[in-house]
């Protein structure tokens, strides 16, 4: 009786030890914003400038925490109606986070950044400019 109270006492200040530096990690990483969902999953995005000039760098990633099954998202950058380049995630499980991706979106107005989500019968997404998308 003793030996699972201590485990019980040692499994409780490990996790409150855990919460908080989780929490913080949380706190200080991207600031992610959706830019579309389906079925509870989310993909999202954040850019950061690679020079005062230069192609922006999209971040992106699909969570899949309060999805209701597995989903799985893409994003193309477009110069018109020609992909130059994608991202895709790959199907992620329900109750997960897909590795960030990232793709380099040009500046100007000429360069857009196409973005879905999807589950195995159907999708959502759109299209966003690089002003639409939150620094990370």
């Amino acid at each position: 009786m003793r030996f699972t109270s201590r485990a019980v006492t040692v499994a409780a200040l490990a996790l409150s030890l855990s919460a908080p530096a989780f929490g913080a990690a949380q706190a200080s990483g991207n600031n992610w914003k959706t830019l579309s969902t389906i079925e509870g999953g989310k993909i999202q995005a954040c850019k950061v400038a690679t020079t005062k000039t230069g192609p922006w760098k999209i971040k992106l990633r699909v969570d899949a925490t309060r999805a209701k099954s597995r989903v799985n998202g893409a994003a193309y950058v477009m110069k018109g109606t020609d992909a130059l380049t994608h991202w895709k995630s790959g199907w992620v499980t329900k109750g997960h986070v897909s590795k960030a991706g990232a793709v380099k979106l040009p500046r100007g107005a000429a360069y857009t950044l196409n973005a879905g989500i999807g589950t195995s019968a159907m999708g959502n997404g759109g299209t966003f400019a690089a002003r639409q998308i939150r620094g990370c």
